[in-house]
């Protein structure tokens, strides 16, 4: 009960914390938002570009209506994303796990991201953003459903393959989504507080966990049945019914503005953009001082702009031939000097960052089980994490384990120790200052110079792991590591931006995040191998990377654009 408490107690304060930050933000823009939408709609524009128009639309209540709305499709990712951790020594005796199947089933997920994120950006560009985002949720829940469901270990893997499938979509289309309802002057800190709800959902995980994987309430398995439905499934299809939620809060929001007029609707577009200005100003529509707009300077190599009978700017696709001719364009760009340089470090930096973020995200509850089990079958011992691992993979130990009445990984119900939760909460609590922090300085201290520190700091953690002596010492350095490491990739991101030219940024993005992707299938499969005999061998990896990353960061240019309007 006292574990309860101290749960629910941590669990206010943030609720708390977090709601007065948002309240004060929000109220200190928005007065100075709409003192700036008033004086800009007394001189009416008859065309301008996107940029112009949004900038007239205002920035206010809408945007920030939206970031809650898709802060929770962004917490939503972050739940789906980490569900696994817990599963992990929840699930070990119902699919007779060893640590290599583990590994697996962490990096299956992640293979179903690398497919998923090349689909949903074309189902993106050809169908719209939101119906996108919303494609994905809805296949994400459906696949934590079914795999609830199946009995099977190469069924389970299945189905979390097509979870991160889905859930890959919603993660890398919703920060373009809100981005387009975004100007150039509010775009980077906006999209850094979007991160902020990520360290939400990775703090409400242990609190699902805690609160369904322990209760026997939740254990619907018959007694001497084949079909199993245990508490650890249950969270797996709780897990997925916030993918169902969020869909609702997208709902009665807009396409993006710039989707549509990229896609030949201007004046959906245009509307889009009044309901904006109607929202943040109070006024009426007819008060938009914007009556049409013309083509934005970073889509003229995709689009033809052309006038009509009533002298109203219409757009007409390119044939194909031009769009093949621009396709090859932009990508021979992106392979030449000095843009190739910059994406091949890029791509470094991301591998090796989620190669130790990723990994280490997904078996921190599994370490902080593994000490629990030790603590109670040497409670006077004090070991690192790797001696831990081994001691508890010596044949001899387990043999003793097993006639121990007090060991808790024995007993089939898969229960954890109370202190797995806590330890994952406490885990998850530690990223809200450094994510608050980031969104209200990135500006101030730089993109770039925040990037190296960050790297070079997570690195150092990473290689203290090695050097903990108690269950304590660990839960102190994964708190440092975690909260320096889980925002370095949303600042990597901004930096991407900077340094590529707009016609081929989303291509190195996408190119960057899936060599992300694939340090992350690889720090799994690595860690799982190693961990139970040779752990300190990946965690060195981590350091190594986290380190020259963050060294070689320094020969990153501050931006290869002009300076953006304010």
């Amino acid at each position: 009960m006292k574990d309860l408490f101290d749960i629910e107690l941590i669990y206010c304060i943030v609720l708390i914390f977090l709601f007065v930050y948002f309240v004060i933000t929000f109220l200190s823009r928005r007065n100075g938002a709409d003192e700036s939408g008033s004086r800009e709609t007394k001189d009416r524009v008859q065309r301008a570009p996107f940029e112009t128009a949004l900038h007239h639309a205002g920035y206010g209540c809408f945007q920030w209506l939206l970031l809650m709305s898709c802060g929770g499709v962004y917490a939503v990712c972050a739940l789906s994303t980490t569900t696994l951790s817990f599963v992990l020594p929840a699930a070990k005796s119902d699919f007779d796990l060893s640590s290599t199947d583990k590994g697996r089933l962490t990096a299956t997920p992640l293979i179903g991201m690398c497919v998923g994120s090349y689909f949903w950006g074309n189902l993106a560009d050809a169908r719209g953003r939101k119906k996108a985002i919303i494609g994905a949720l809805l296949l994400d829940a459906l696949a934590a459903f079914l795999s609830s469901l199946v009995q099977s270990f190469p069924a389970f893997l299945a189905c979390r393959f097509f979870s991160g499938f889905g859930i890959i979509g919603a993660t890398g289309l919703i920060f373009p989504y809100f981005g387009d309802f975004l100007s150039l002057r509010h775009r980077d800190v906006m999209l850094c507080r979007l991160e902020v709800f990520w360290t939400i959902g990775t703090i409400l995980l242990p609190g699902i966990a805690f609160l369904i994987i322990p209760n026997a309430i939740f254990n619907f398995t018959a007694p001497g049945a084949s079909f199993q439905y245990t508490s650890w499934r249950v969270f797996v299809a709780a897990c997925g019914i916030p993918s169902l939620l969020v869909v609702l809060l997208l709902v009665p929001f807009p396409e993006s503005p710039r989707y549509l007029l990229h896609a030949n609707r201007p004046e959906q577009a245009l509307q889009v953009l009044q309901r904006i200005f109607v929202v943040n100003t109070k006024l009426h529509e007819k008060d938009f001082p914007v009556e049409s707009m013309i083509s934005a300077g970073e889509g003229d190599e995709e689009e033809v702009v052309s006038a009509d009978n009533n002298g109203n700017e219409t757009k007409a696709p390119l044939t194909w031939s031009q769009r093949w001719q621009a396709f090859w364009i932009r990508k021979k760009m992106l392979v030449t000097p000095p843009y190739i340089g910059l994406l091949v470090l890029c791509c470094f930096v991301d591998f090796g960052l989620m190669f130790s973020y990723y990994t280490l995200m997904m078996w921190f509850p599994d370490l902080f089980e593994r000490y629990s089990q030790f603590s109670v079958l040497f409670p006077d011992e004090s070991k690192g994490v790797c001696e831990v691992s081994l001691a508890l993979t010596n044949e001899t130990v387990w043999s003793l384990a097993l006639t121990n009445e007090t060991m808790l990984s024995t007993d089939k119900s898969n229960q954890l120790g109370d202190q797995v939760y806590v330890h994952t909460l406490v885990v998850a609590l530690s990223c809200v200052p450094t994510a608050l922090w980031v969104g209200l300085t990135i500006n101030i201290v730089g993109k770039k110079l925040m990037l190296v520190i960050m790297l070079i700091s997570s690195g150092l953690a990473a290689l203290g792991l090695n050097l903990v002596r108690s269950s304590l010492e660990n839960l102190v350095l994964s708190c440092v590591f975690e909260a320096i490491v889980s925002c370095t990739e949303a600042v990597l991101f901004c930096v991407i931006c900077e340094i590529f030219p707009t016609k081929v940024a989303a291509t190195a993005m996408a190119v960057t995040v899936m060599c992300g992707r694939i340090g992350a299938i690889v720090g799994n499969v690595v860690f799982g191998a190693l961990v139970d005999k040779h752990c300190v061998v990946p965690i060195y990896m981590f350091g190594t990377f986290l380190i020259t990353s963050g060294l070689l960061c320094i020969i990153l240019p501050k931006s290869t654009r002009p300076e953006r309007p304010q």
